[in-house]
């Protein structure tokens, strides 16, 4: 073989050579294009999933404020009804601890009224 065609025999392994080596980097670059696309749309649904839960969590929190309020209305509710049957005890029981020494002097007193009217 002459210098030429060893040179030419080298050429054309080295184009092989590089032909092979773009068919292989054409096949991977395929399958990282594919890779990313297939994680484009594992990202679009995991956005729309978090869009979805963020919907969720914002009827959540309404519902919870809701309740947040209603449970403060009960409360101060009840501390208002606590506070004005602790008033009407407080009351009564001042009242009696009034009106039970008058009514040990008064009802002789009126018993006796009812027995003279009786007569």
């Amino acid at each position: 073989m002459t210098y030429s065609e060893e040179r030419l025999a080298r050429i054309e392994r080295t184009v092989e050579a590089n032909a092979q080596a773009i068919a292989q980097l054409t096949r991977q670059n395929q399958e990282v294009l594919q890779t990313i696309a297939g994680t484009e749309e594992r990202i679009a649904r995991a956005e729309e999933r978090i869009a979805r839960a963020e919907e969720r969590i914002a009827r959540a929190e309404e519902r919870l404020e809701a309740e947040v309020k209603r449970w403060d209305e009960r409360f101060f509710q009840l501390s208002r009804d606590t506070l004005n049957f602790t008033r009407n005890v407080v009351t009564i029981a001042a009242i009696t601890a009034v009106l039970i020494p008058l009514l040990r002097d008064v009802a002789p007193l009126l018993i006796e009224l009812l027995r003279e009217g009786s007569r």
